[in-house]
């Protein structure tokens, strides 16, 4: 490899990004009050300090728990019920008003509700968690199944295939590039929901250590925070990724309304 391409290679840029990024960070931060924005140094300490005292490491299985349950709850209850919407005209037509509200009602407002139904505690935070991801889910699986491909379930039909073989054959394997990207749409809302959920709701986490840390102006704390959600979603993305990979071969070429 010759110097210029070494230069030029992918890697080695992003990591001269990072590091002029890092020292352009140090050398503001170091000139202005700390209250307002931290340096990369006092960062990598609170950071030590977080996971020696093992509380980094805690609230991240807290917050993990709850953004997996949440998020397997949506995709058990929004990928059925998306493909029953976008297959049935009669439920599409009972359930869209229902849908449409919930969608646009903002989560937080839902909050004191939630309080008064499931309590505080881990109970409520995946509750929270699981209206944050569903609808994206729900939605992406309904427009999956109706832009499967009209003729390949006329071609169904006219091998008399029943409904139960259309719907596993032809429409839910049509679907799948869709769900894929309601999937990668939800984990970034499962993220989402579950920070305000610990927030308002939480005595433990990664929400409850933002609040907590913000109300010390603890701003170093308050990037470790951060930076871990970055990196916590940064993986669950690459993991829901991964698993689209594994059904590109099933997307095909052209689409058409059924």
């Amino acid at each position: 490899m010759t110097l210029r391409e070494f230069a030029l290679n992918k890697w080695v840029l992003r990591a001269t990004s990072i590091l002029v990024v890092l020292a352009a960070w140090q050398f503001v931060g170091s000139r202005i009050n700390p209250i307002f924005l931290s340096t990369p140094t006092a960062i990598a300490i609170a950071f030590g300090k977080t996971i020696a005292s093992g509380e980094l490491v805690s609230a991240v299985a807290a917050s993990l728990g709850v953004t997996a349950a949440g998020f397997l709850l949506a995709l058990v209850i929004g990928v059925p019920i998306g493909l029953l919407m976008g297959r049935f005209r009669v439920i599409e037509y009972v359930l869209d008003p229902y849908v449409s509200a919930l969608y646009v009602v903002p989560r937080i407002a839902l909050i004191p509700l939630i309080i008064i139904w499931a309590g505080l505690g881990i109970k409520a935070q995946i509750v929270v968690v699981f209206g944050t991801t569903v609808f994206p889910i729900l939605l992406s699986t309904f427009a999956g199944v109706r832009h499967v491909d009209a003729r390949l379930i006329e071609t169904a039909y006219s091998f008399g295939a029943s409904e139960k073989q259309l719907f596993f054959k032809v429409i839910i394997p049509g679907a799948v590039p869709f769900i894929m990207s309601g999937l990668r749409l939800g984990i970034g809302q499962a993220i989402i929901g579950m920070i305000v959920a610990q927030m308002f709701l939480g005595i433990a986490g990664m929400g409850f250590m933002l609040t907590n840390y913000g109300n010390q102006f603890a701003t170093d704390y308050v990037f470790v925070v951060v930076l871990a959600l970055a990196a916590l979603g940064i993986l669950l993305t690459e993991m829901v990724k991964f698993v689209e990979r594994r059904f590109n071969h099933w997307k095909p070429d052209e689409r058409t309304r059924g």
